[in-house]
């Protein structure tokens, strides 16, 4: 058993670190999951600043449709994402990384 835990020990130290990276087997992200995931983020922005240029938005993005949200723009492989605001007629940009993380958030697209 003690050779056992010996083994398993010296396989961790020698294994090299870019073998056990989580997330390098997700791929990319498709055009409508980037729009998919400005929805959620438009949602969880009403009830919280999350650290975004755009701030905490109020509760009419409650009501914008997933009709009312397009890619932009596709710029080193990262999608602009357009969410607007018929009723107050205002947009938030999100610029969304390849692996669906969102980098950033504005009112303007300035990216």
């Amino acid at each position: 058993m003690k050779l056992f835990f010996c083994a398993i020990l010296l396989l961790t130290l020698i294994t090299p670190a870019g073998v056990v990276v989580a997330h390098s087997d997700h791929g990319v992200i498709s055009p409508q999951s980037a729009i998919q995931i400005a929805s959620k983020t438009v949602r969880q922005m009403i009830f919280k600043d999350m650290g975004y240029k755009a701030g905490q938005l109020d509760t009419s993005w409650k009501s914008v449709p997933i009709e009312d949200i397009e890619v932009v723009d596709v710029r080193d492989g990262v999608y602009v994402v357009s969410a607007t605001n018929k009723e107050t007629m205002g947009s938030v940009y999100f610029k969304i990384a390849a692996n669906g993380k969102v980098l950033e958030a504005r009112d303007t697209n300035s990216f």
